[in-house]
């Protein structure tokens, strides 16, 4: 990252007009040219308006530039413009005010050089001999209107006694304030020099002194030969006059300004040129989609208005990409800054209402009226103008939520699995992470499974990235290792698709045995990770196709030695292929001639496995018992299981795994046993006895064990008794 990729911006006016952007110089330079070839024997008011950050200023410095080119080319002094900058924030009080414009008039009136500096110089040499008359008259103006200094002069309390002395003395030989104000007028007129006077974010100050300054200028600063700019944001001005009835506001104003003129809008497209230099950082590597369309639409095009709009758009993505870049999806960053800036009461309706993003809480299930009336309070505290395209971009960043938004209109704009993908704001870890400012805890990092995608061939980086999140869960007690897998999925159901590899496909089989043994948690509505591990296994056969998924998997049998693993591959592909019975079939993701490959490279690794005695601690013995008969001798299954469970408590445990069902209630994890298993494989009176044996008898059984056993032990006493499987069946009837 190059160190000013992020420079922020300072909001600084342009001075320099090669750095127009807007097409402000031209309009500068012809509004200049008025003021220049103006005649104004009583004085001229121009008003520039301009909404808050539209680039007054920027107009006003241009309007100076084109000044100074006149005058270094004027005949004499008679023939410039002279400036005169009055910044009215910096002082306050009508009095104030006014003793600040006369001094500044007289500081620009004095000689640049000479004996004579000015009666409100440092030294204060007021009214010193050979004073220029003009400036005295200015002077004298200011010294009549606030006679100490002031607040203004910001010296008053450092002078010497006998100067403020001379300054009092001064006063007092004055005339009255209008007298005084009278021979000022006359030694403009008579001197021939022209000013220009230029009153900046007048729209800065308080209502008062607003009306302070545009009194000023329309009683004793009404000078001979002097333009006033003032700028200024119209609808603030006017409500700083009005008196609350009748709208005296624009009627006062007018009597004011003599000439209103209005700052040029800038073109759409060269704000947006601008926006798009400024944040390229986050847009350069953006894919220009359906949707980013409707973001830059509904969106981007309604923020950016003003030159102020694309700073604080793009101080923002400077300040927020950081901390998220890899994290969270940079369009949706887009979108959701520009919601905060420009549309902060949908803005804090997304922070406020997760649980509706997210359907949790009371939008766990239905509240359909509860969701209606949400939504319809959204619209009707949104501005008029901005409803139907707010609707639209929120339907945009929470697609799954489209219906609520849209209602009959809604149509499908991205499937789950690329939102999911992209990790925007419509997922839980992005959501999470946006308003975080980091990683969601609860989430693996996008930056770790953008590193899956960019180590495909490395087998061992991949598999020891997996391994990292195996037996970790989240705050809300969520496997990270089944959320891991569940990214890749997401990933590999996007388009384009990504192109799986034979190390990816190799590592998944490497860590299968450490997922299957993971306990079950009883999530309702969630996939345990050993079944995301098989649909993700899956999901790669497929989009390799046939012939290629078939090449690939021989590999894997090849290269692994989990038989447990490769056992439970094994079964799913003969389900597919109707080797193996099943109740949901499924489309064949390899042939039958390469199915029979994978059985012939399988038996071996069983038969070392069993001689090893490494089978035994595979997680449940099921699948690899049905392959084993499969391509063995079934006896031989059916004895190692036997003298399993004679010896130990938890290998019967995982024989009995498969043949009971789970579900999740309120209670806990629940086992059921349901009818009796293949007997070419299993002695059901002697897993039985052997079950019934070891929960009296074993202590080292962990509390999952001893349900398993139990379940096995009371479904079997039901069977014999000739009464229901399954209790809770019981207690219903009853």
């Amino acid at each position: 990252m190059k160190r000013d990729e992020y420079a922020f911006g300072d909001d600084q006016p342009k001075k320099d007009l090669k750095d127009d952007r807007l097409s402000y110089a031209p309009f500068s330079g012809r509004l200049a040219n008025v003021i220049v070839n103006m005649s104004v024997p009583n004085g001229y008011v121009i008003g520039l308006h301009g909404k808050w950050g539209s680039g007054k200023t920027t107009v006003v410095n241009f309007i100076l530039e084109h000044l100074k080119k006149h005058n270094e080319g004027a005949r004499d002094q008679t023939h410039k413009v002279e400036h005169i900058d009055f910044r009215p924030w910096i002082v306050s009080g009508h009095q104030d005010l006014m003793a600040a414009f006369f001094k500044l008039l007289s500081e620009q009136l004095k000689p640049k050089e000479g004996k004579v500096k000015g009666a409100w110089n440092i030294g204060m040499r007021t009214a010193a001999e050979g004073s220029d008359n003009l400036v005295d008259a200015a002077a004298t103006m200011a010294l009549t209107v606030d006679p100490s200094g002031g607040v203004i002069s910001g010296f008053a309390s450092n002078i010497g006694k006998k100067a403020l002395k001379s300054v009092l003395g001064k006063y007092l030989d004055t005339p009255s304030l209008q007298k005084a104000y009278e021979d000022l007028r006359n030694q403009l007129t008579s001197s021939g020099r022209r000013f220009l006077v230029t009153i900046d974010d007048i729209d800065r100050l308080g209502d008062e002194e607003i009306k302070s300054i545009m009194q000023m200028v329309k009683t004793i600063g009404r000078l001979p030969n002097v333009v006033y700019l003032l700028v200024y944001d119209r609808e603030i001005v006017y409500q700083a006059l009005d008196e609350k009835v009748d709208r005296v506001g624009p009627r006062f104003a007018e009597k004011i300004v003599q000439q209103e003129v209005e700052l040029p809008l800038p073109s759409k497209n060269a704000l947006l040129t601008l926006l798009d230099e400024e944040i390229k950082f986050i847009t350069s590597n953006g894919d220009v989609s359906t949707r980013w369309q409707y973001i830059v639409r509904d969106g981007v095009h309604r923020w950016i208005n003003f030159p102020r709009d694309v700073l604080r758009y793009s101080n923002a993505l400077k300040f927020a990409w950081p901390a998220l870049k890899g994290e969270f999806d940079a369009q949706d960053l887009v979108a959701v800054e520009g919601i905060r800036l420009f549309d902060p009461i949908a803005f804090d309706w997304i922070r406020r209402n997760r649980d509706f993003l997210f359907d949790e809480g009371r939008y766990f299930i239905g509240a359909e009226d509860e969701r209606k009336a949400n939504v319809e309070a959204l619209k009707a505290s949104l501005p008029a103008a901005t409803v139907e395209p707010m609707i639209e971009l929120l339907t945009v960043l929470f697609p799954s939520q489209g219906k609520w938004f849209e209602g009959d209109r809604y149509m499908i704009r991205e499937n789950h699995a690329a939102a999911q993908a992209r990790r925007g704001i419509a997922t839980e870890a992005g959501y999470d992470s946006y308003f975080a400012l980091r990683p969601s805890v609860d989430a693996i990092p996008k930056s770790t499974v953008d590193a899956v995608f960019d180590n495909l061939d490395d087998e061992k980086k991949l598999t020891s990235a997996f391994r990292t999140y195996i037996g970790k869960n989240n705050s809300r007690g969520r496997a990270m290792i089944g959320l891991f897998l569940s990214d890749l999925r997401f990933r590999f159901g996007v388009s384009p698709q990504p192109q799986p590899t034979q190390a990816l496909l190799n590592a998944l089989i490497a860590i299968g045995e450490e997922v299957f043994a993971l306990p079950w948690r009883g999530e309702m509505f969630a996939v345990e990770p050993s079944g995301t591990l098989r649909f993700l296994l899956n999901d790669l056969l497929e989009s390799w196709g046939l012939e290629e998924a078939g090449m690939h998997l021989i590999a894997a049998f090849e290269h692994s030695n989990s038989a447990f693993m490769l056992a439970d591959i094994y079964v799913d592909r003969g389900r597919e292929l109707g080797v193996f019975p099943s109740d949901g079939g499924g489309r064949s993701v390899i042939s039958k001639e390469d199915f029979e490959r994978l059985g012939a490279i399988l038996m071996p690794k069983i038969q070392a496995a069993v001689d090893d005695g490494s089978l035994v601690s595979a997680p449940f013995y099921w699948d690899v018992a049905r392959t084993w008969k499969q391509l063995g001798d079934p006896a031989n299954v059916k004895s190692w299981l036997r003298l399993g469970m004679d010896r130990d408590g938890k290998f019967t445990a995982k024989v009995v795994k498969g043949m009971v069902t789970q579900s999740f209630s309120g209670d806990g994890i629940r086992y059921t046993y349901r009818k009796d298993p293949d007997e070419d494989l299993y002695d059901i009176d002697a897993t039985y006895e052997a079950a019934k044996r070891h929960l009296e008898k074993s202590k080292d059984l962990i509390e999952d064990e001893r349900s398993l056993l139990k379940a096995l032990v009371d479904g079997v006493g039901r069977i014999r008794a000739g009464t229901s499987l399954d209790p809770l069946d019981e207690t219903e009837a009853r």
